[in-house]
């Protein structure tokens, strides 16, 4: 099990994070010059539409996104310098920023490094590669498109609903350890949570099954500290795993919900627990 430290970007499956390299050229798919119809600036458009929404690409590097069972959605959350979502494949982070002149620049993503079918992979890396080449963006209430420095399109979004917190299954990628780091979950086990909308807590914990009750306000959240468990015995590593799940729970005072991953955080912002919605 590795400990990663909580201001950093953790592995999101078991895996090592890596920095998606640029090319101009990924399996045929050209990244600039995809589309001459964005702005002819490359100029900025509205940061408060930008940051409203949770996006879903529909057009990436000319070609219209893979969707179904081709690929996972690719998705992005803006949220005060902070970029995150889906690639189709795997869960990235970047950052961005906006200039005087309403121009935006987003950094070379940090991505987990997980296999996916061939045409997903080659429009995830293409995906990748368009963030770095973004100048410009425009949007509305519905959509957004990044384009480069010479107002070419690169990405298209809509934009989605967010996941529900209530009545969605959420399976945690990554919990507090008690020792001020997320760390991912042992191999072959699971940890998930339900939010009834009656205000119970209740889920697997890694052996056992728990429940408890919370209450939410806005993004103000408490879980009781009364949390009922089953009483299986497990192998030590899931057992001390369970044990620091059901410890960090309490201490949880915000949430959110980025696309489909939700977080936890106590009183100080530290993250206690990352989650993804379950697919129906």
């Amino acid at each position: 099990m590795r400990e990663v430290p909580l201001n950093h970007l953790w592995n999101a499956s078991k895996v090592t994070l890596v920095v998606v390299a640029g090319v101009c050229l990924i399996g045929g798919l050209a990244v600039a010059g995809c589309g001459s119809d964005g702005s002819s600036d490359g100029g900025g458009g509205d940061v408060t539409l930008l940051e409203a929404a949770d996006w879903q690409a529909t057009e990436i590097a000319g070609q219209a996104a893979l969707s179904g069972a081709e690929a996972a959605d690719v998705t992005a959350v803006f949220a005060a310098g902070e970029l995150s979502g889906s690639g189709g494949v795997n869960r990235y982070t970047a950052t961005y920023e906006i200039g005087e002149d309403g121009a935006i620049t987003i950094s070379t993503p940090a991505a987990t490094l997980m296999a996916g079918p061939p045409a997903a992979m080659e429009q995830e890396q293409a995906y990748f590669v368009a963030l770095e080449q973004v100048a410009g963006f425009s949007a509305t209430a519905d959509s957004l498109t990044l384009t480069d420095e010479q107002g070419n399109v690169l990405v298209r979004f809509e934009a989605r609903q967010p996941t529900s917190l209530q009545g969605t299954t959420w399976e945690a990628l990554a919990y507090n350890n008690g020792k001020n780091a997320l760390v991912s979950l042992e191999a072959s086990s699971s940890i998930t949570a339900v939010f009834g909308d009656d205000g119970t807590l209740s889920g697997k914990a890694s052996v056992n099954t728990y429940r408890t009750g919370y209450t939410s306000s806005g993004e103000s959240m408490t879980i009781d500290g009364a949390i009922a468990t089953t009483k299986m015995a497990g192998p030590d590593e899931l057992m001390r795993q369970e044990a620091a799940y059901l410890a960090a729970l309490p201490q949880t005072v915000t949430w959110s919900i980025e696309g489909d991953d939700l977080w936890l955080r106590d009183a100080e912002g530290a993250a206690l627990a990352h989650y993804v919605a379950v697919p129906d």
